[in-house]
Parts: C-alpha cells; sequence; structure tokens
C-alpha cells in the first residue's frame, strides 16, 4: 500500500517528550503513523507533527459524518469540489452536503474506513 507523509498541526508542544507522547494520538486521528519528527511553526501558539498515512484507507469498520468544507454554492459545486475536501480528510464523499452559514459554510458527509 503506497503512502505519504504530511505535517499535521497539534497546538502548541513544549518539549520533544510532549511531541512523542501527544503525537502518536494525533497520527491516530488520522489514521496514520507518527513518524517522531515534530516543530514548533508559530512560537508558543502552533506545532505540527510529521505523520505517515495511506494513500487510501480501508477495514470492516465505517463512520460517517460531516466536515466543514467552506462555501459551496450549487450541488455541481459539491460533485466538483467534495471529493478533494473529504480526501483532505482522509476519507470518501458521500455525495451529500449542505450549508450551514448561507454564503460563508457548507458541509459535505464524509465516509471514514477503518
Amino acid at each position: 500500500m503506497s503512502t505519504f507523509k504530511v505535517d499535521i498541526p497539534a497546538g502548541p508542544l513544549w518539549s520533544n517528550d510532549e511531541a512523542q507522547d501527544v503525537g502518536p494520538k494525533v497520527a491516530a486521528a488520522h489514521q496514520g503513523k507518527f513518524t517522531g519528527q515534530w516543530n514548533t511553526v508559530v512560537e508558543g501558539q502552533m506545532s505540527v507533527v510529521n505523520v505517515e498515512l495511506n494513500v487510501s484507507n480501508s477495514g470492516s469498520n465505517e463512520f460517517t459524518t460531516d466536515v466543514l468544507a467552506g462555501p459551496l454554492w450549487s450541488d455541481a459545486d459539491a460533485k466538483k469540489y467534495g471529493p478533494a475536501i473529504a480526501a483532505s480528510y482522509g476519507g470518501e464523499f458521500t455525495g451529500q452536503w449542505k450549508t450551514i452559514t448561507e454564503g460563508v459554510m457548507s458541509v459535505i458527509q464524509v465516509k471514514f474506513k477503518y
């Protein structure tokens, strides 16, 4: 199975010991593996942890939920952008979406396999 690595925000981390403790939990939340690497990107405010992810997730368990998608204006918009947005969360777009704040924010339904 193909993998790739990405930095994921983890809030402020104050030491390597804290990063080694928090990193695996952040990685697991994204169905990935913590590489042990991390760094502070905004002093006192934000650090990132490096996570190795599978290109596609599989498993016999599924979970479906709504995720933020920015403003979507139509079904055509959702069909065009939904798959990429869902992939950015590590899931699959189900085709369902709705606007939660007119002109500001929509959500799409994403299915996760694990």
